[in-house]
């Protein structure tokens, strides 16, 4: 009888050490705290980070001539690609999530 009371007991003490461990590990603050944030661009098929950008500015910027593509994780609405070096011309909008021939444009601005 005794051992069958202190299987119990150790059963329910491994559930509730486990239910608290996956309440921790589920919580906002640890998720929030590795989600990526700000624009990241790319190379093809997304595989290396290649520049970083934390807030919009809506200034022009040179694209790195290595970037295929790009997400932008938070805090942006639209990135606009140019195939000049200025931010002039034909403007391209892409959004926050695309793929693109790197070196096919050569500035963008992000808002």
């Amino acid at each position: 009888m005794r051992r069958n009371g202190a299987r119990i007991g150790a059963a329910l003490a491994a559930s509730a050490m486990l239910a608290t461990g996956l309440g921790v590990a589920a919580s906002p603050a640890s998720a929030a705290a590795s989600a990526p944030s700000g624009l990241t661009f790319y190379t093809v098929d997304f595989g290396t980070e290649v520049a970083h950008v934390d807030a919009p500015t809506g200034e022009c910027a040179p694209l790195p001539a290595t970037a295929a593509g790009h997400v932008g994780w938070s805090g942006f609405s639209d990135i606009i690609l140019y195939r000049t070096a200025d931010c002039t011309g034909y403007a391209t909008s892409t959004g926050t999530l695309r793929t693109y021939e790197a070196g096919k444009y050569l500035s963008y601005r992000a808002f």
